[in-house]
């Protein structure tokens, strides 16, 4: 049976390479992002015939994101893994500069929304006592940087709440990937970066460990690019 893959944020970077690397190895894919333009793009790169259900909106919204997961499992079945990619970093500055009303909309990106996506997707996963979650986190998350402390907050909070979940739903086989990518060269960035890791890189390397018996569970995966020193 062809599983089905639900990824956000899949209309540029890192979600994007996912969603054509999976629809090239024959998933069913579920596909959102914010821009109607970018993610059809991003169905233009897929392979002839691909399984996909798309939608547009803001992940802020929380019942669009039910709305969403509901239609995706209508179209393509039940969803055997999600793969949390939306994200932004719109909040640069030293951390008694940053404005609340910029960290806050960064918490609702980075951290709420990817976690009403675990919490719309659960359910059905505790039901079948199986599923996988992909959590697309940031270096950041393991060490401190200045300039960017509204960016590190929102993506440790949720590194933290996806740590606890992994225990609590271990008892029901769903599986918790933490994913920790160092620089990436994707349209993340105001300037290029051809040294860093690309998106496709980073793609490949999820779905290469995503492949396991049921007894190994890989809990974190992170990656860098080979210039990189702050570790």
């Amino acid at each position: 049976m062809t599983s089905h893959i639900l990824i956000t944020g899949a209309s540029s970077g890192i979600g994007q390479a996912l969603a054509i690397q999976a629809a090239k190895k024959g998933y069913k894919l579920s596909l959102c992002g914010r821009n109607p333009d970018k993610l059809a793009k991003t169905l233009n790169l897929l392979p002839d015939g691909s399984q996909v259900y798309q939608d547009t909106f803001c992940v802020t919204d929380h019942q669009k994101i039910n709305e969403f997961v509901k239609q995706a499992k209508l179209k393509n079945g039940p969803i055997d893994l999600l793969i949390n990619c939306a994200g932004l970093n719109n909040a640069r500055g030293q951390g008694h500069e940053i404005d609340i009303s910029a960290l806050d909309w960064m918490m609702q990106i980075n951290c709420y929304a990817p976690i009403a996506f675990c919490q719309a997707v659960v359910p059905q996963m505790k039901a079948q006592q199986s599923g996988k979650i992909v959590n697309i986190l940031s270096t950041v998350c393991l060490y401190a940087n200045p300039g960017i402390a509204a960016y590190s907050a929102s993506k440790s909070a949720f590194d933290s709440y996806t740590k606890v979940m992994r225990k609590e739903l271990r008892a029901d086989n769903i599986h918790f990937m933490s994913v920790y990518p160092g620089g990436v060269d994707t349209e993340f960035r105001e300037a290029q970066r051809p040294q860093y890791l690309t998106a496709k890189a980073v793609a490949t390397a999820i779905l290469n460990n995503l492949n396991t018996d049921g007894n190994t569970h890989i809990h974190e995966l992170i990656l860098r690019p080979q210039v990189e020193e702050n570790f």
